[in-house]
């Protein structure tokens, strides 16, 4: 997976520029490449990047994207079902179980996150392919993870980093892959005199999924 997501940023920082006559390298700037609607719909399904544990991990988003100049204002709203191994790590203080007791504990996190994505046409230039986009966001978001074991809910702050690769099969809608990462502290309610390192959890995983997307 760390090769995949290698060759991912490797297509973003070095293929920008597309090969023409004599060697050169120059902008693709054709009108058909950019968009022709302001706000994006899409549904995505994820699952664990580890193929052979999808079954541990998975989630479900929503995302609405208004286009803002060269850049799109993101929004999702993701829920996310998974074993607490493949989720966070374990901190015996704030859950009060020891690894054994909670690893195959199943949880719900759901996350809400505001951010930034930039749409591109890096990868067009390498595939015999007309209409592939990526879409490259991060989001700040709001986080609730609710740890069934403690019956605890955990909240607090995290990142959404996002990197979709799809087709635009006409002016109205798209399909693809996607890769979200997700990271977050994440921290139950105090009781008596805890310091904060003991009521936090940090959760961290990265799935693989579908992606549609409407334009209107």
């Amino acid at each position: 997976m760390k090769k995949l997501l290698l060759i991912c940023s490797l297509i973003v920082s070095n293929n920008a520029f597309a090969a023409h006559d004599k060697g050169e390298l120059v902008l693709n700037t054709e009108s058909t490449y950019n968009p022709t609607h302001d706000n994006r719909f899409s549904f995505m399904a994820g699952f664990n990047s580890s193929l052979q544990k999808s079954s541990d991990l998975s989630n479900f988003a929503f995302s609405y994207a208004k286009q803002m100049d060269h850049f799109w204002i993101d929004s999702n709203v993701v829920f996310t079902k998974g074993l607490f191994r493949e989720m966070s790590a374990n901190n015996p203080k704030a859950t009060g179980a020891m690894n054994d007791q909670i690893e195959l504990q199943q949880n719900n996190l759901t996350t809400i996150g505001v951010g930034i994505g930039r749409e591109t046409r890096y990868a067009q230039t390498l595939l015999p392919f007309d209409g592939i986009y990526e879409l490259m966001a991060a989001d700040l978001t709001y986080n609730s993870y609710k740890e069934d074991y403690s019956g605890k809910t955990f909240t607090g702050p995290g990142l959404l980093a996002k990197f979709s690769l799809y087709k635009r099969f006409n002016d109205y809608f798209s399909a693809g892959a996607h890769f979200n990462y997700n990271l977050a502290v994440v921290k139950r309610a105090k009781e008596n005199e805890e310091s904060s390192s003991d009521r936090s959890l940090t959760l961290g995983f990265l799935t693989i999924g579908f992606e549609l997307s409407f334009f209107l």
